[in-house]
C-alpha cells in the first residue's frame, strides 16, 4: 500500500508539473525577425526515422558513433543512418517503450524503457542482436552512460546504478532524495576518471566512487524556497559539462554554478533557471533559460557576455556549438545560428514544420536535428 501511495503521489506530481509548465508556456512566442546578410545554409538531407518524440518522450536524442547515427522511437525501433549521406542502413525492433535516447560504444548499443528495462544489443553486420536485459523497479528518463566496462543508469526514483557491461549485473546502487514534486526528466550521470557525478531533484550534486558507489563529496547547488511545491522546484536536469577539472551545472528555478570536480567546492554561482543541457567552448557556457532566452556566460567568473531574447518563448532546445556558432532549434522546426562572440543572429533555416525537443548534434561540419515526428535533418553552412 505504501508503494502504491508513493506511485500515485509521483503521478500526481508529474501531472501538476505538466500543468504548471503548460501555463508558463502560454506566453506567445516571439515573432521571427529579419536577418541582414544571412549566412547561406545547405539542407544536406532529410530522413523519416520514425523516432517520434512527444511530451512523454522528449529525450529521444540520437546517438552518433563514428559515421553512423542511431535513433530510437517510442516503440523501441532502432534505425541506423549513414551520417554523410542520410541513407538508412537498417532498422531493428527492440520492443522497448523507450522514453530516452540510446547510448553505447563501437560494440554495443544500450536502450531503456519506461518500464525500467535496460537492454544491451551487439552490433552485427546488418543490425543488432540481443546480448542481455535486466529490469529495475523504476521508470528511466535519463540516457544511460557507458564508460569502460560500466553502464551507469539513473532512474526517476532517485537511484543511480552501476551495471556490468559484460552481463548487466548490478555492481552497486545508491539513492538520492526525491521531493514530492519534480520535473519529468532527470540529469545524466557525468563520468570522469574514478568518479561519477549525478545531479538530483533536491538541488544537490554528488560525486560517487565509480568502483563501489561510495560518496566522495556532495554540494548543494540550489536550495528550495517558496511556499508552494512548484515554487520549490530546483531540479538539476539536462547534461552537465566539464572542462579543465571544473563541472558546470544549472538548475531549474535555482542557480548556475562552477564546481571543482575533485572536492565539490563552488568557484562561483549565480541565479539562473534552466532544465536544458549546457553548451561549452574555450571561453563561455551557452545556456537556454526556461523562458527561451539564450545566454553566453563567462566560464571563469559567471558574468554574462551576452543575452539574446530574439527567440523568447519559442521553446528552443539546448544549444549546440559548431565552430564559432551557437545553434538552437525551436517549436516550428526552425534552426537558428548565432555568433558566439556577440550573440548576433546570423542565419536561420526551417528544416521541418514540427517542434524540436532534443539538443542538435554536431558531426564534422554539419548539424543534425530531430523533430517530434522523427524527421532527421542534416544542415551545414555553405563553404
Amino acid at each position: 500500500m505504501k508503494s502504491a501511495g508513493k506511485l500515485w503521489a509521483l503521478v500526481l506530481a508529474l501531472m501538476l508539473v505538466a500543468c504548471a509548465t503548460e501555463k508558463d508556456n502560454s506566453e506567445p512566442p516571439a515573432p521571427l525577425t529579419s536577418i541582414e546578410k544571412k549566412l547561406p545554409l545547405n539542407l544536406n538531407w532529410q530522413l523519416d526515422t520514425r523516432a517520434s518524440s512527444n511530451e512523454a518522450a522528449y529525450r529521444l536524442r540520437p546517438l552518433i558513433i563514428g559515421d553512423r547515427v542511431y535513433t530510437i522511437d517510442t516503440s523501441g525501433l532502432v534505425a541506423s543512418v549513414d551520417v554523410a549521406t542520410g541513407r538508412k542502413l537498417w532498422s531493428y525492433a527492440t520492443d522497448l517503450s523507450s522514453l530516452t535516447g540510446p547510448s553505447g560504444n563501437e560494440s554495443l548499443l544500450i536502450a531503456t524503457s519506461g518500464d525500467g528495462d535496460v537492454a544491451a544489443f551487439r552490433f552485427v553486420e546488418k543490425g543488432l542482436e540481443p546480448f542481455w536485459k535486466i529490469r529495475i523497479r523504476s521508470e528511466i528518463r535519463s540516457t544511460p552512460v557507458v564508460d569502460g566496462d560500466q553502464v551507469f543508469v539513473r532512474s526517476v526514483d532517485g537511484t543511480l546504478r552501476s551495471l556490468s557491461i559484460a552481463d548487466g549485473s548490478e555492481q552497486w546502487v545508491v539513492a538520492g532524495r526525491v521531493p514530492v514534486l519534480s520535473l519529468t526528466g532527470n540529469s545524466e550521470p557525468l563520468v570522469s576518471a574514478e568518479l561519477v557525478y549525478v545531479g538530483f531533484d533536491d538541488g544537490k550534486l554528488i560525486a560517487y566512487e565509480r568502483s563501489n558507489g561510495a560518496t566522495r563529496w556532495e554540494t548543494t547547488i540550489s536550495i528550495p524556497s517558496g511556499r508552494t511545491e512548484v515554487e520549490r522546484l530546483v531540479d538539476l536536469d539536462g547534461r552537465f559539462v566539464m572542462r579543465n577539472g571544473i563541472i558546470y551545472v544549472a538548475s531549474f528555478q535555482g542557480r548556475l554554478a562552477a564546481v571543482v570536480a575533485a572536492n565539490g567546492d563552488i568557484l562561483w554561482s549565480r541565479d539562473f533557471s534552466s532544465f536544458q543541457s549546457i553548451g561549452i567552448d574555450d571561453n563561455a557556457l551557452y545556456l537556454t533559460a526556461d523562458n527561451s532566452d539564450l545566454w553566453s556566460i563567462d566560464r571563469r567568473t559567471g558574468s554574462a557576455f551576452w543575452k539574446q531574447d530574439v527567440l523568447h518563448a519559442r521553446r528552443i532546445t539546448a544549444p549546440a556549438i559548431i565552430n564559432d556558432k551557437v545553434v538552437v532549434a525551436d517549436l516550428d522546426g526552425y534552426l537558428h545560428w548565432f555568433d558566439t562572440t556577440d550573440g548576433k543572429l546570423v542565419s536561420r533555416i526551417q528544416a521541418t514544420s514540427n517542434r524540436n525537443y532534443v539538443q542538435p548534434l554536431i558531426w564534422q561540419q554539419s548539424v543534425l536535428a530531430l523533430d517530434r515526428n522523427g524527421i532527421l535533418s542534416s544542415i551545414s553552412l555553405q563553404q
